[in-house]
């Protein structure tokens, strides 16, 4: 069974990664998808973000890692998942996600399966880890040891 996660990753955290190592635990194949939106605005350009996450899951050996163009669906169907899988934090999470799902079902033919967060991992967040490292504050309690390089890199270029 092949199984889709996709995100922005801006950065990966360790929120993302204990997804990622549940849904390969069960998954013949991962496909761990990059996302592009143009309406948002990243702190990593996307080939960062695909470096970022290769370099966390490395050492798993049924995970690919790809560059997601176009809308989750056509990515499902380009890669031939069967099953989409999502992280979920919070009561809001799952009514905003289930609505997607019956999108992704209808117009897609793929299924959605939900990954509850740990609870120690409630609160972590991209958007969190890239207000602390805006502040100059340390984020390494969020984010893998792996990407470690990637933000320091980020931090001298920002003269952070």
């Amino acid at each position: 069974m092949r199984v889709l996660f996709a995100g922005s990753f801006d950065p990966i955290t360790i929120g993302h990664a204990d997804i990622i190592t549940r849904a390969a635990s069960f998954a013949d194949e991962l496909v761990v998808a990059v996302g592009i939106n143009p309406k948002k605005k990243y702190m990593f350009d996307q080939d960062k973000r695909v470096d970022m996450v290769n370099a966390v899951v490395g050492q798993l050996g049924n995970v690919r890692t790809v560059k997601m163009e176009g809308t989750l669906i056509d990515c499902a169907k380009s890669n031939d998942v069967s099953f989409i899988v999502k992280g979920v934090r919070r009561a809001s999470d799952v009514d905003t996600e289930l609505a997607q799902a019956a999108v992704n079902r209808d117009l897609g033919g793929v299924e959605t399966l939900f990954i509850p967060s740990r609870p120690e991992l409630l609160l972590v967040s991209s958007s969190m880890v890239r207000e602390l490292l805006d502040l100059r504050l340390s984020v390494s309690r969020y984010v893998p040891n792996e990407i470690e390089p990637f933000v320091a890199q980020n931090r001298a270029k920002k003269g952070h």
